[in-house]
């Protein structure tokens, strides 16, 4: 690769183009009014003194000219250079004032390191956030690393060292910081990383701040939001028992007395036919029949009601065979095409996620049904590993980001709360070209009762 071509200021040695401009204007105009001073006094006190030049006493003369001419142009420059120097160091004065000052004002700890001498600085906050006075505190970057939380201090090393041997110019990182009584705070640390023209870090400034009450507000919010969920996982699970328990009473109860009073009707309705020469026994006849009728419809709906509240095909066939049931039902219900894929062969699931398949497969097809305006559903339940996923798709009108985060969507809502609590997870995305993908992922061994333990 060609090197770039360098300007004409470029072939100028270093030391040069460091020499100050005013400093060489003043060298220039020395020597050429010194020079012009020198060969004008010499004619000049040649004439005075009325001797001629090469003699003694005009060389002394000459000498003491040449040496005060000197000495002037020295305390010139001497001057200049000192007023220069006082000025830098009260620049710096002022700066590291203000620093000073800053951090005072600062309610973190603000922190100085120089990163070739290995030497770090540190604020009044250091004591007044952490306990340590000032005084006491080594200028060395031990007294940090040694202050870590030893489960974080690999990591956080780590993450500080390749920050500074990278080529970035920020710094941050969270962790716990030991204080001087001992116990640990969560610190937010901030640093801004100076570098030479070479790209290698020479000076790093930043500050800590202590963050403890956030972190703890936020572990407490999620402490609450986990027995949130929990309550709802609770009250999911009280509500799946008590559909269970009402459809099976249904179903064994109520179904069989009304099978009964069927059974019944029928026999009263074979009486009547016996005597159908009896013409005022028509209507009641007639109206027998309509009876039955109505029965076989109240039946047909107990029926309907026991599955709808806990289909027994579930529990008593499988997962496979009570989606294909649902599959079926929601196809004859709604007119779309809803094609499903089983897999051949299901492992035994444990009873908490077959629910849970189970009724997010009903939501997600609930919710086709009320919103999609689709034509066409495909469904696919698979084992994958040592999960199982269920994915539904739909070539509707899609559903858009807002629908997505409204708190009020609580069908979308359930089914990912239904997952998270057995370590799973509900994914909803655009469909391409059009509708929605609803990918559900659970453990096959998920149960909530290892939910239950970390409450």
């Amino acid at each position: 690769m060609p090197s770039p071509q360098k300007s004409p200021g470029d072939t100028a040695p270093a030391a040069l183009r460091e020499f100050p401009l005013a400093e060489l204007v003043t060298t220039a105009s020395y020597m050429l009014v010194g020079g012009l001073w020198i060969l004008g006094t010499d004619a000049l006190v040649s004439h005075i003194l009325g001797e001629p030049r090469d003699s003694t006493s005009l060389q002394s003369v000459k000498g003491l000219n040449f040496v005060a001419t000197t000495g002037l142009l020295l305390y010139l420059v001497l001057r200049r250079s000192f007023q220069r120097h006082r000025r830098a160091e009260a620049a710096a004065a002022q700066g590291h004032e203000r620093l000073e000052l800053a951090a005072r004002a600062a309610t973190d700890a603000i922190w100085d390191l120089d990163v070739a001498a290995g030497k770090l600085w540190w604020s009044d906050g250091i004591e007044k956030l952490f306990g340590y006075p000032k005084a006491d505190v080594p200028p060395t970057l031990d007294f940090w690393t040694e202050r870590l939380h030893p489960e974080e201090r690999e990591r956080v090393k780590k993450g500080f060292y390749s920050a500074i041997e990278g080529t970035g110019d920020l710094w941050s990182d969270e962790y716990r910081f030991r204080c001087r009584d001992g116990h640990y705070s969560f610190v937010q640390d901030r640093g801004f990383i100076i570098r030479d023209p070479a790209g290698k870090a020479r000076r790093m400034v930043g500050g800590m701040s202590d963050i403890t009450q956030r972190k703890e507000a936020e572990q407490r919010i999620e402490r609450s939001r986990r027995q949130l969920r929990a309550l709802s996982a609770r009250l999911a699970n009280l509500r799946e028992e008590e559909r269970t328990r009402i459809a099976r009473e249904i179903h064994d109860e109520l179904g069989q007395l009304l099978t009964a009073l069927k059974l019944d009707l029928r026999w009263m309705e074979k009486k009547l036919e016996d005597h159908a020469a009896d013409p005022a026994l028509n209507s009641v006849l007639d109206k027998l029949v309509q009876t039955v009728e109505l029965a076989d419809h109240t039946i047909a709906a107990v029926q309907k009601i026991a599955s709808e509240l806990r289909p027994g095909i579930l529990d008593n066939l499988g997962l496979s065979a009570a989606l294909a049931h649902e599959a079926g039902s929601f196809q004859k219900r709604t007119g779309l095409v809803c094609d499903l894929v089983l897999p051949e062969t299901v492992p035994e699931l444990s009873r908490d996620a077959t629910t849970a398949v189970f009724r997010i497969f009903q939501e997600a097809l609930t919710n086709i049904a009320r919103h999609a305006e689709a034509t066409r559903v495909r469904c696919e339940f698979k084992v994958d590993g040592d999960q199982a996923v269920l994915r539904i798709e739909d070539n509707g009108r899609g559903i858009s980001p807002d629908a997505l985060a409204d708190p009020k969507s609580l069908g979308l809502l359930g089914m990912q709360e239904r997952a998270a609590v057995l370590s799973g997870e509900v994914r909803i995305e655009p469909a391409s070209p059009a509708g929605t993908r609803v990918i559900l992922r659970l453990p096959c061994a998920a149960d909530d009762t290892r939910f239950w333990s970390h409450i």
